[in-house]
């Protein structure tokens, strides 16, 4: 118990000194890893609940022209907290829920999102932003489901992002 309370101690006084987000609004576009190098296949969106708080509902789309014509379509509404801060860069714990659905195979999907995040802010008004979301799914395919946990590289996203 006596190691956690330096810990905790720095964990306050480094959240102390994040860039303060409260009443914020963010907006901007992403990438994806697996995304075409200039085409931005998320949306992300910002807004400052609290000093350290951030409510950040994204939405990806990709579509694939094969036979059929394919689409994946996936929606997280993620809560961040700035863990630790240093100047004008901030290291975020997320946590949320995810919805997403696939034309072929097709698939519908629900979860509970974990990850880190990491924002730098270039100016008052311009962040880039990098995420990392792993966590648990429930997957339901037409003739399966599936309760998993994942861990990809796919996960990754990288952003830019506009506050107003």
């Amino acid at each position: 118990m006596k190691k956690l309370i330096p810990l905790f101690l720095m964990l306050v006084i480094s959240t102390a000194l994040a860039v303060d987000m409260k009443g914020k609004i963010g907006m901007g576009v992403g990438w994806t890893v697996n995304s075409e190098i200039f085409a931005p296949n998320a949306v992300i969106t910002k807004y400052g609940l609290g000093e350290n708080l951030v409510l950040e509902p994204s939405l990806t789309f990709s579509y694939n022209k094969n036979g059929e014509g394919s689409y994946l379509f996936d929606l997280k509404l993620l809560f961040a907290y700035a863990l630790m801060a240093h100047e004008k860069t901030n290291l975020y714990a997320k946590a949320g829920i995810s919805f997403g659905m696939q034309k072929t195979p097709k698939m519908t999907s629900f979860g509970i999102p974990l990850g880190l995040g990491l924002e730098h802010f270039l100016s008052d008004h311009f962040a880039v932003d990098v995420n990392h979301v792993m966590g648990f799914a429930y997957t339901k395919y037409d003739e399966s489901k599936l309760m998993n946990f994942t861990i990809t590289t796919s996960n990754l996203t990288a952003g830019l992002v506009w506050y107003y």
